[in-house]
């Protein structure tokens, strides 16, 4: 599907003689969660994988991925090489246990949309992605929590099956941080006193890293060392400790 690329994107996928491939054009401006549902609601499988206009998948990445993706109720999800020019390292997902919802409260988004093989029957059962613009960057972690309410069985691959670019144009931390926290304050309620202050941490980090003064920062970075799990925990002193290695 082209969202007004300018990568010449429909000669190329007019290119392959292969009548599983076909090329759709959305025509709207909206938001990427739109432009996801325009894409995987014209798609015609049991099962829908997601890849971002500058990410790549491994070419082993589908089957393997298959292999585990046994539930009608499923959706998996795997690590993905960083790269480009603010990127190196790997992007982790990690394993949800227990009760998913909770889970992904209080220690974040798990789940890479380019590394996420899913059932379409939870993507109909849960409308898809949001389309709200106010919550633009955190729409994936919306249908994430939303679908873990309907049940789904996550399954994590702990193998890098893909590859993630960073560069100067991608979303903003301060965007995402801001959405993350309008997307988690609908479940609130639903938190004991020590999972609300988990979620409060993690937001706390969130906002560190799009906060412009020294000062902002270290308040947040202290926040999520008093409040997050060990996961943030560890990344706060990080910052706090050696601010300008992560610059």
């Amino acid at each position: 599907m082209d969202n007004f690329s300018t990568d010449h994107t429909e000669d190329l996928v007019k290119s392959f003689d292969d009548a599983r491939i076909k090329f759709f054009q959305y025509e709207n401006s909206g938001s990427i969660a739109a432009a996801r549902n325009f894409g995987w609601s014209r798609a015609t499988g049991h099962v829908v994988a997601f890849l971002d206009a500058d990410d790549s998948w491994h070419p082993k990445k589908l089957s393997l991925q298959m292999s585990r993706h046994t539930s009608n109720y499923g959706i998996s999800h795997h690590d993905l090489r960083l790269f480009g020019n603010r990127g190196f390292g790997r992007a982790k997902g990690r394993r949800v246990k227990g009760k998913p919802v909770v889970e992904m409260l209080t220690g974040g988004n798990p789940i890479l949309t380019s590394s996420v093989l899913i059932n379409r029957h939870l993507l109909e059962s849960s409308g898809g992605f949001p389309e709200n613009l106010e919550i633009v960057s955190a729409e994936d972690l919306a249908l994430w929590l939303r679908i873990g309410e309907l049940g789904a069985e996550f399954v994590y691959i702990p193998k890098a099956l893909g590859r993630y670019r960073l560069h100067e144009s991608s979303s903003s931390s301060g965007r995402s941080a801001l959405a993350a926290k309008l997307v988690t304050n609908e479940y609130r309620e639903i938190l004991s006193k020590k999972q609300a202050a988990r979620l409060d941490g993690w937001m706390a980090y969130a906002q560190g890293i799009s906060a412009i003064s020294k000062r902002d920062k270290r308040l947040q970075f202290v926040e999520a060392l008093l409040k997050s799990n060990f996961r943030y925990k560890w990344r706060a002193s990080l910052r706090i400790i050696i601010p300008n290695a992560w610059n």
